[in-house]
């Protein structure tokens, strides 16, 4: 028969024991919900991200751009702690680019057009899109007036860049679009002969929008393009007159949609 020192011992053991196993079970339990709380954490905070990108999206879709950038603000503090590989990284940054080069007044965001720059210059990859946008709101960096070899390099060359990645990848619309902001930079600066050029260049590539959309304009709907007209505060040429002039030059030169028109219903 075992003494009570025995059963005492064997009584603290198994007390011991189970305190032990409950603590272990209530710090798996405490463990789980930790884990459970971190990932829940985790995932709102992938949704919010995606969710404002998103809306940011759509306000520049339907116009709001400047709306849109307010609210990519919210969240960059989150993406600046992201891999560059993130897709909502990349996805946040190409939102901002589209939102500054949508937004009528881009002048105004001369830091964040610093921001993208360095960004696409040294965390993110390029294409003719992001080459188009980079080179038009340089444009509105003061360098760009004051430096004719910032000018050269960073909003016409980078046009041209544009251009040659769009053709690469069959993309003439694009590629069209591109040049017309090309003849824009040269209008910008008052070099004419080259701008036309350009325009020129924009027509063959949309000929349906040059040759048949652009003569039923009006002069004043030229002039009071608000993206155009934005482009008069920081050039030293009147774009808007410019450009006015080169799109109703379309209406009165060769029109081969006119006359493919005139061809195809005899």
């Amino acid at each position: 028969m075992p003494d009570k020192s025995s059963v005492r011992t064997g009584i603290e053991f198994s007390a011991t024991a189970i305190a032990v196993i409950g603590a272990a079970w209530a710090g798996k339990a405490y463990f789980e919900n930790w884990m459970q709380d971190t990932i829940d954490k985790a995932v709102e905070d992938k949704i919010a991200v995606i969710e404002q990108l998103q809306l940011a999206d759509l306000l520049v879709y339907y116009g709001y751009p400047d709306e849109a950038i307010s609210e990519l603000r919210k969240v960059a503090g989150r993406v600046a702690n992201l891999d560059d590989e993130d897709k909502r990284k990349i996805a946040f940054y190409d939102n901002y680019l589209d939102a500054i080069s949508a937004s009528y007044s881009t002048l105004k965001y001369e830091p964040e057009i610093r921001m993208l720059r360095s960004v696409f210059s040294t965390e993110m990859q390029t294409d003719g899109w992001h080459d188009e946008n980079l080179a038009y709101v340089s444009m509105f960096l003061p360098e760009a007036q004051a430096d004719e070899n910032f000018y050269n390099r960073e909003v016409v060359g980078r046009f041209k860049l544009a251009v040659s990645q769009y053709e690469a990848d069959g993309a003439y619309d694009d590629m069209g679009n591109a040049y017309r902001n090309l003849s824009l930079a040269y209008l910008c600066r008052g070099d004419n002969e080259d701008a036309i050029e350009a325009m020129e260049m924009a027509a063959e590539m949309l000929p349906f929008d040059y040759y048949f959309m652009v003569p039923m304009s009006e002069l004043e709907d030229f002039l009071e393009e608000p993206e155009i007209k934005k482009l008069d505060a920081v050039c030293s040429s009147n774009v808007a007159q410019g450009y006015a002039r080169l799109m109703q030059s379309f209406a009165v030169s060769e029109n081969p949609v006119r006359d493919f028109l005139r061809e195809y219903t005899r």
